[in-house]
C-alpha cells in the first residue's frame, strides 16, 4: 500500500512539473508576441 502512495504522489508531482512547463511555455509565447518590447541598445544608450 505505501508503494502505490509514492507512485501516486511521483505522478502527481509529475504531472504538476509538466503542466507548470507547458503552461510557462505558451505565457511566454503570448507575451512575445502581444507585447512590444523597447530594443536593448535603446536602454543601454543615453539621450542626445
Amino acid at each position: 500500500m505505501y508503494d502505490v502512495c509514492q507512485w501516486a504522489t511521483a505522478m502527481l508531482a509529475i504531472a504538476f512539473t509538466a503542466l507548470l512547463l507547458i503552461t510557462g511555455q505558451r505565457f511566454t509565447e503570448y507575451r512575445l508576441q502581444y507585447q512590444v518590447r523597447t530594443p536593448i541598445v535603446a536602454l543601454a544608450t543615453l539621450p542626445p
